[in-house]
């Protein structure tokens, strides 16, 4: 194997890399073939004569591509890459610490928790913790409530999400919703944060406390 992924450590950041790249490429994959199905259905409503009937079924199916479908991948695509970095947060446990997470808290607090009791790191200060945990509030509302923000537990920090970082995330009909810059910069942000993470543990490289959460 390569020298650059020789450790442990290195070896969970380039697969965790590679199921990223594989989760973009689907998705890119899976957006062209829609892209070309409009295409399809555009060349058919430019027919002379097109019955009536046909041409609003077909009309409501490119709205549905444009709209609900496209979301609907982007929010799919997201929630499953959400699950990688939760498993890359495990398997940086089981390499670095050698047991999981013994503390009742949930989500990314579990895990803060442990790496700052069993290695003085304060995750705080990660790079790209304050961005992992916009996503935690995102993936929350739209796991457990279809991202229906009124019934989130921390509905004003959700709200805000799209004030902060509208380019990432928006809001229509009362729902959060990711946007497609959202997955590319979440792609990148799980191995930087692994990355630094397991830096700070292997090096030793302890930090003071912090009030963020």
């Amino acid at each position: 194997m390569n020298a650059e992924y020789s450790r442990p450590a290195d070896i969970n950041k380039f697969f965790a890399q590679c199921n990223l790249n594989l989760h973009i490429g689907f998705y890119n994959d899976h957006k062209h073939l829609v892209s070309n199905q409009i295409s399809k259905i555009d060349q058919e409503l430019q027919k002379p004569g097109l019955d009536a009937k046909r041409k609003k079924d077909i009309e409501f199916t490119k709205l549905f591509y444009l709209t609900s479908y496209r979301q609907h991948m982007i929010v799919n695509c997201f929630l499953t890459m959400y699950s990688h970095f939760e498993e890359c947060l495990g398997v940086t446990c089981h390499l670095c610490s050698k047991t999981m997470p013994q503390n009742k808290r949930s989500g990314l607090i579990r895990f803060k928790e442990h790496f700052e009791r069993e290695h003085s790191v304060n995750v705080s200060q990660g790079l790209q913790w304050t961005f992992l945990r916009d996503c935690e509030k995102a993936r929350d509302v739209l796991l457990h409530a279809a991202g229906n923000i009124t019934l989130a537990r921390n509905r004003q920090k959700v709200e805000d999400l799209p004030k902060r970082n509208p380019t990432l995330f928006g809001i229509d009909n009362s729902r959060i919703f990711p946007k497609e810059d959202l997955l590319v910069r979440f792609s990148h942000a799980i191995p930087e944060f692994i990355d630094w993470l397991t830096d700070q543990i292997e090096n030793g490289n302890t930090t003071t406390g912090s009030n963020v959460p």
